[in-house]
């Protein structure tokens, strides 16, 4: 077995290791937990998880508690100026069918935060399904945490955050404010009425409008 040589037999003193200068030391943002210092990553951690309707967008009620954290952080650090909402699938199905799923979702969280006060032009929805997997897929665990929704720092005081891609190269949906959303269901409730077609009957060389029948006499009348 190799032993280390004794310390006292050392040709010279051990070598000193730089103090960084004060303007050198990284600032730590306040989104990160301890130890963040030196880390290249833009994630905001929130304990918990967002889930989802089997195949769908719908968030299920025991999402409610990361929601409101989420809703509580954003509001805490309006430096924060724009979050990347990402959301991840397994993968289970087909790479488009995930891809818009996983977008689906992520716009979900954001008309959610936006039904609950925040500013749409804060928010980025991106989708990437299952092209992003953390974990295993073969496994029912892995998959699990391949379903996932992720929130990451764009903008800080309306400037990118470490110069990335605000978009991450995901698959991006528009994030409406909460009065264009209201206007476009309103749209939709809206039946569309046919025009009302007039008919002419030709007379010679002239065209007549016809006149509409007389109403119909009722019991009583006359």
């Amino acid at each position: 077995m190799a032993t280390l040589p004794f310390a006292g037999g050392c040709a010279g003193p051990l070598p000193t290791i730089p103090v960084p200068r004060h303007d050198e030391v990284p600032t730590v943002p306040a989104w990160y937990p301890e130890g963040w210092a030196g880390k290249d990553s833009s994630r905001i951690f929130i304990e918990g998880k967002i889930v989802f309707e089997t195949d769908k967008s719908v968030i299920l009620p025991e999402s409610e508690k990361v929601l409101q954290k989420l809703l509580a952080f954003v509001n805490e650090h309006p430096e924060i100026t724009r979050v990347r909402i990402e959301g991840h699938t397994d993968a289970r199905a087909d790479d488009e069918y995930n891809l818009h799923l996983s977008a689906r979702r992520s716009l979900a969280v954001c008309d959610w935060l936006v039904d609950h006060g925040v500013d749409h032009l804060r928010l980025i929805a991106v989708g990437f399904g299952e092209s992003r997997p953390i974990a295993p897929n073969e496994l029912v665990e892995g998959r699990a945490e391949n379903r996932r929704t992720e929130f990451h720092v764009v903008e800080v005081n309306g400037r990118l955050f470490q110069n990335r891609d605000p978009t991450n190269g995901g698959y991006v949906l528009d994030v409406q404010s909460l009065a264009e959303r209201r206007l476009a269901k309103e749209r939709l409730a809206t039946p569309r009425v046919a025009p009302v077609r007039k008919v002419f009957t030709a007379t010679g060389n002239e065209t007549h409008e016809i006149p509409p029948p007389p109403p119909t006499a009722k019991p009583g009348d006359g």
